[in-house]
């Protein structure tokens, strides 16, 4: 199986550095749209034999403006965004400043976030939905092309689980609109390229 996953585009909440997790439903802003067309420009939909989404308007959009309507989307709630609990939506400076032993060397929130907002999502059951999906494709489509419009830290997650041995803080956050591409066979994965920018 070969499985795609595209970045959704840029929004809001992105631009205003914020955390835009499963609970932030917001919609491409117009640079996110705009380069959403210009990277589908360059993107065949057609080489896909089924795509799916994340519930999220941003990702629902963005797969919209890839697949050029040419496709049915199918929505899975297994796809949404990392849920950081209380702290969706908060700022990271302000994170930073107020718990600083939380951002990784990266800038990024740690699993170690938990600890201020118990009602977020931990790495392990993250872990767990995204191979979950991972497995029900392969059983599925195992020699098929699958197409996954998602989020940043979900593909992260997805990536680290299929090559990394679930370690997410060794892939850093595609940029909007980036693609990754895998190839998946029985119990063996390889990466054939990640955030690939096509506009």
């Amino acid at each position: 199986m070969e499985i795609v996953f595209i970045r959704h585009g840029q929004t809001n909440v992105n631009k205003d550095n914020r955390l835009q997790g499963a609970k932030v439903d917001a919609e491409l802003n117009e640079v996110g749209r705009e380069f959403a067309r210009k990277s589908a420009e360059n993107f065949d939909p057609n080489e896909f034999d089924a795509v799916y989404v994340s519930p999220l308007k941003r990702a629902v959009e963005t797969a919209e403006i890839f697949t050029k309507d040419q496709k049915e989307l199918n929505r899975d709630k297994r796809l949404l965004e990392f849920d950081f609990g209380e702290w969706d939506g908060k700022k990271m400076d302000e994170i930073a400043k107020e718990h600083p032993e939380v951002i990784d060397p990266w800038g990024t929130v740690n699993k170690d976030y938990v600890k201020y907002a118990p009602s977020g999502e931990t790495y392990e059951n993250f872990e767990k939905r995204c191979a979950d999906f991972l497995n029900e494709m392969y059983q599925k489509y195992p020699d098929k092309k699958i197409l996954v419009v998602a989020h940043g830290r979900l593909i992260r997650m997805m990536a680290a689980h299929l090559i990394a041995d679930g370690k997410m803080d060794n892939f850093n956050t595609m940029n909007n609109c980036g693609l990754a591409k895998f190839g998946i066979s029985k119990n063996a994965a390889r990466m054939y390229y990640y955030n690939r920018i096509l506009a």
